[in-house]
């Protein structure tokens, strides 16, 4: 039995029979919808397809270079076969040259000879030699022969440019692995080196690649590791000294001077050379001081290096004791107006 719908107004109507345009736009939703669905499966179709076809095309090109590889081998192959049979040729010729001069030479002295002996020799000689030159015209003939059928196709220019670039190819591989195995031989050492704490040995060990393969990855690794423990080493040592220094310091400050201007500051850290300076100068202020010696100054052209520099009676300044400089800052050695110039009071 059919149920009816009892509508009181007009609004109710629409409630239940919305207008064309309400329910238009959620169609044309669906449509869209629907539409970008299809694109967008349309465009993974696309992309597959795409990549399909690339592999097809990439296998078709190994092939291809496949073919090319084994053609031109076959090629060079065939050169060779008929360089080898043009050896021959020419090798057939001069015996045909050689016996053909022999001939003659033995022919003219059969005729003009005086010595019957030596018209018999020169007789036999005339023989040999013609039979000799006989044989060697045929083989003239025919390695002749099968030099122009050999060479029948052969672009002899190109397969010999061919053949070049192959040998150059094979000198540089030969090279290149006689280069890998010296690079592995000194990563080899070096590293057993290393091991052993021999840092300078280490290093001395990738010397001779270096200049080949300064941005190996392996070889920059490797130095850098070196570099780290070896300034570890240094600084652990250092930091010993210092220790031993201010320890001295209390009883004998000369001791402990020549204990500091032993270590160079070069790959210490700059904490540490700070420290290793800052004690040094104290010990030599202390020195000084000991030694009774006048205005003693502080010579400091950079961080962690420097000399300590004293007057003497006749008014030259001297050097009293030096760190991380070259050697001409040796103890004694007479320090110049410019230096002292650059020098400050030592406190």
């Amino acid at each position: 039995m059919p149920t009816g719908v009892t509508l009181r107004s007009f609004a109710e109507l629409a409630e239940v029979f919305p207008p064309a345009e309400a329910i238009e736009p959620d169609r044309r939703a669906q449509a869209t919808d629907s539409g970008e669905t299809q694109v967008a499966v349309d465009d993974q179709l696309g992309v597959e397809a795409l990549l399909a076809g690339l592999e097809e095309a990439d296998a078709a090109l190994r092939e291809a270079d496949l073919r090319d590889r084994q053609a031109r081998e076959a090629a060079v192959r065939a050169l060779e076969r008929y360089e080898d049979c043009l050896a021959g040729l020419r090798e057939a010729e001069e015996a045909c040259k050689r016996a053909s001069e022999l001939r003659a030479r033995a022919q003219g002295l059969e005729q003009g000879a005086f010595d019957e002996g030596a018209r018999n020799v020169a007789t036999r000689v005339r023989e040999d030699a013609s039979r000799a030159e006989a044989i060697a015209r045929s083989l003239v003939k025919r390695r002749g022969e099968a030099v122009e059928t050999l060479g029948q196709g052969l672009d002899l220019g190109r397969l010999r440019a061919e053949r070049r670039r192959l040998a150059e190819e094979e000198k540089a591989r030969a090279a290149a692995a006689e280069m890998a195995g010296r690079l592995a031989g000194s990563l080899s050492r070096a590293r057993e080196a290393l091991g052993m704490g021999r840092f300078e040995e280490a290093r001395e060990s990738l010397g001779p690649v270096l200049a080949d393969n300064s941005n190996h990855p392996e070889v920059a690794s490797l130095l850098e590791i070196i570099a780290q423990q070896e300034s570890q080493v240094k600084a652990s040592a250092a930091a010993e000294t210092l220790w031993v220094a201010r320890r001295e310091l209390r009883r004998d400050p000369q001791s402990a001077v020549r204990l500091l201007e032993r270590l160079a500051p070069d790959g210490l850290p700059a904490a540490l050379s700070r420290q290793v300076f800052g004690e040094w100068a104290r010990a030599c202020a202390r020195l000084c001081r000991e030694r009774g010696l006048a205005e003693p100054l502080r010579y400091a052209p950079e961080a962690g290096r420097g000399a300590v520099l004293a007057r003497e009676e006749t008014g030259a300044y001297v050097v009293v004791s030096a760190l991380g400089l070259d050697g001409a800052w040796q103890t004694g050695n007479t320090a110049s107006p410019q230096q002292i110039g650059r020098s400050r009071p030592l406190r």
